[in-house]
């Protein structure tokens, strides 16, 4: 991928850890002006500005504080990142939970990307929600979390077919076993590459689902929009 992304400002929700800073510097690898991370926990903050800045200096860091369940603190942010910017040409909508922000802060997300992209002037734009292999799974004993990322990637298939015409594109990446902070929360018993793999997937890191990720926000994937794209092994 030799995507040049000069110019344009994306979002990156839970953009301090894990998948979504894995995104935020790939993106300012590939020359993006701009990555608004926004986060609930800001203790990352600075070791993220220098990290993007170590990546590539001319390329903005705006990080805030982001409650994704709450649609207010949503609505404030996207309308800071139009205010500074005058513009945002993609969002990922990386994040770990259960209902209120699987569900919830993806709606509330994606509402208010879409709004402020509609307002603006029309070219190609493109949202990703990140979701779950467990969307196209069934995972025992997580039926709750399986429920929210299946909702997660009907919600963004539906949303793409009602917004493919204002030059918008929606998609999905569901990701497998991702070494994550949030790891040891869905696989209590063991985080070892050897465990991952007695479970019938394989061990993945955050810049291998960050590449995914990227592919679908670019250019190179154009003509792609409304599907749930599964990384890693262990997808129907």
């Amino acid at each position: 991928m030799t995507s040049n992304l000069s110019g344009k400002v994306f979002s990156i929700t839970g953009g301090a850890s894990g998948i979504g800073l894995a995104t935020a510097k790939l993106l300012a690898s590939r020359s993006a002006a701009a990555v608004c991370i926004g986060d609930f926990n800001t203790a990352n903050f600075t070791s993220v500005a220098a990290e993007i800045a170590a990546i590539n200096p001319k390329c903005e860091d705006f990080t805030s504080q982001l409650d994704v369940s709450s649609s207010a603190s949503v609505k404030a942010w996207v309308a800071s990142i139009i205010e500074k910017f005058g513009r945002l040409d993609g969002c990922a909508n990386v994040w770990k939970g259960t209902m209120s922000v699987n569900i919830d802060g993806v709606m509330f997300c994606t509402r208010e990307e879409v709004r402020a992209m509609v307002a603006l002037p029309k070219v190609p734009r493109t949202i990703m929600n990140v979701a779950s292999l467990a969307s196209l799974l069934h995972t025992a004993d997580a039926y709750v979390y399986g429920a929210s990322k299946h909702a997660c990637a009907s919600f963004s298939s539906g949303v793409a077919k009602d917004v493919i015409g204002f030059g918008i594109r929606v998609n999905t990446v569901s990701p497998g076993a991702t070494m994550t902070p949030m790891m040891p929360k869905f696989f209590p018993e063991g985080t070892s590459e050897e465990y991952i793999e007695s479970m019938g997937m394989n061990f993945l890191e955050p810049i291998d689902i960050a590449r995914a990720i990227f592919y679908l926000l670019s250019e190179e994937s154009d003509k792609i929009t409304g599907v749930n794209l599964p990384v890693g092994s262990g997808a129907p």
